[in-house]
């Protein structure tokens, strides 16, 4: 993931709630000054403007591990660890971690 990916993928998203690329810009520049991967920066910011907006966030596992900068295997482990946790204190999992069906296409 690149600067721009990030400006363009978040613009094409949330630029209809006020999101400039300026804004975007100084979040990208606080997230490297914090030592943040393009990748981790990008999904935090998203999570964060879903809770302002309203809408839900969603992310996959592989976007996790790649921000991460883990496996996938080790994603779905960390995952799992969790959701016996949020158990263990009462909480439902499923508010945090949704197991969806994948469809996949070939031409």
């Amino acid at each position: 993931m690149t600067r721009e990916t990030i400006i363009q993928n978040i613009m094409a998203n949330y630029g209809k709630y006020g999101i400039t690329p300026d804004m975007i810009n100084e979040v990208i520049d606080a997230g490297l000054e914090g030592g943040l991967s393009y990748d981790m920066i990008y999904l935090d910011t998203m999570r964060r403007i879903s809770e302002i907006t309203g809408e839900e966030f969603l992310c996959s596992a592989s976007d996790m591990a790649r921000a991460m900068g883990v496996s996938e295997d080790e994603i779905l482990r960390m995952i799992e660890e969790a959701r016996e946790e949020l158990i263990e204190t009462g909480e439902d999992p499923d508010e945090y971690f949704k197991e969806v069906p994948v469809q996949r296409f070939m031409m």
